[in-house]
């Protein structure tokens, strides 16, 4: 038995119903799924991660799934999703709105959801991470999501020195790819992040294995640091992607210039430049983080990115805990916030609505609340970093000097 049609006709206008459980799956890098990437905002993983060495095609209905399902059709919220409900609630658009936006076709599917929860439809929206294989160690990522993280964490006594520096947990993953086989024909788009993905030996297979397979009128979707011209291992991906229907690459880049090479250790600004005009073609928007690392430079970075003639999409950066933007003072805030009133009275016309309340949420994320006494974390865990680098926060943030000096 389905969902009944008043039930269905419910979900359409409700404030708790997403597409994605529908549609998507998202495997993590340590071999597990969750209802979509920005469930790892949530500190609690545990209501959000399920089924391990489960199978896709299980893990898709099981009772996690269900009940998640059952939920929103009924107009009750779910613990996982909250990052986006509180986005609306402030707001600003979330994921949830953006994806209910993009795939507003497939609310049929809605009515389709058995009365326990299941469908018998596939996912035909896949997000499985190929491993923490990366060439950058940002500040604010780790070991987990960065294979360049662990010499770092085991010098810092933050990992076991037998750790291993790399994992995959997909790429050669028998159950993932018997149960692709059953659904190559569904898929329609494909998200590859990171660790970085051009670099991932999962994601070259699977391009591989969709085009052996003749199932390529799908769209490619990737997060990358944009730090490789294409070329990879004797990989050609502009070769490849001409296979495929479309692909869109969202970079992630957080501040700008020299600013933005400290806090993603790894990245070549002019690297990155020359890499943005070659891929251009393909670039959606920029993905970026706004964290203590990244605030006061992206002003210089959003007009770089309107050079390009793109649009961009700020995140703001609640985990790790020491490194989000409330742990400012109250005179830094003023300041930061005064910096960016002059900017958009200077360059509002160069941005959209969105663009503009996306900034704005920034800065009200930043005055939200007063974490300055949590500040020593931050300093703490910069500092033993700065050392084993051989970097000075101070000299590349002048304008923080005074903040950091009295924490």
């Amino acid at each position: 038995m389905e969902a009944s049609l008043e039930q269905v006709e419910h979900s359409r206008d409700n404030k708790s119903i997403c597409i994605l459980p529908w549609i998507h799956q998202h495997g993590d890098l340590s071999g597990n799924y969750a209802l979509c990437c920005f469930t790892l905002n949530k500190v609690d993983r545990s209501d959000v991660f399920f089924g391990k060495d489960t199978s896709p095609l299980s893990a898709w209905n099981s009772d996690y799934m269900k009940s998640t399902r059952l939920a929103m059709l009924s107009n009750r919220k779910v613990s996982a999703c909250n990052f986006c409900y509180d986005c609306e609630d402030r707001g600003v658009q979330s994921h949830r709105e953006r994806m209910n936006d993009k795939f507003k076709d497939y609310f049929h599917l809605f009515e389709k959801t058995e009365i326990d929860g299941g469908l018998k439809h596939p996912p035909i929206y896949l997000d499985f991470r190929f491993g923490n294989l990366c060439n950058f160690s940002c500040r604010i990522c780790g070991s987990d999501a960065s294979s360049s993280w662990v010499k770092e964490h085991k010098l810092m006594g933050w990992l076991d020195k037998d750790a291993p520096g790399y994992i995959d947990e997909w790429s050669d993953n028998k159950s993932f790819w018997s149960d692709l086989e059953k659904i190559k024909k569904c898929v329609k788009l494909v998200y590859f992040a990171g660790g970085e993905p051009f670099v991932q030996k999962g994601h070259y297979k699977f391009l591989e294995y969709m085009i052996e397979n003749n199932c390529t009128n799908i769209e490619l979707n990737y997060n990358t640091n944009l730090s490789y011209d294409g070329e990879f291992m004797g990989y050609d991906i502009l070769k490849l992607w001409e296979k495929f229907d479309k692909v869109l690459i969202w970079p992630s880049i957080d501040g700008y210039g020299e600013k933005a090479e400290y806090g993603r250790k790894g990245l070549n600004w002019s690297l990155f430049n020359d890499n943005s005009k070659k891929f251009n073609h393909y670039i959606s928007s920029y993905s970026i983080v706004s964290s203590i690392y990244s605030i006061t430079s992206i002003p210089e970075l959003l007009l770089w990115v309107k050079k390009q003639n793109k649009t961009f999409f700020i995140t703001n950066g609640v985990h790790p805990k020491h490194l989000t933007t409330t742990l400012f003072d109250k005179n830094t805030k003023k300041d930061i916030t005064l910096k960016y009133k002059e900017f958009l009275y200077k360059n509002s016309s160069i941005f959209s609505e969105s663009e503009i309340h996306n900034i704005i949420d920034m800065l009200r994320h930043m005055n939200s609340k007063d974490d300055f006494a949590r500040a020593k974390d931050f300093k703490d865990y910069n500092e033993k970093i700065d050392s084993l680098r051989n970097e000075s926060f101070t000299s590349i943030f002048p304008e923080l000097t005074e903040w950091y000096r009295n924490i």
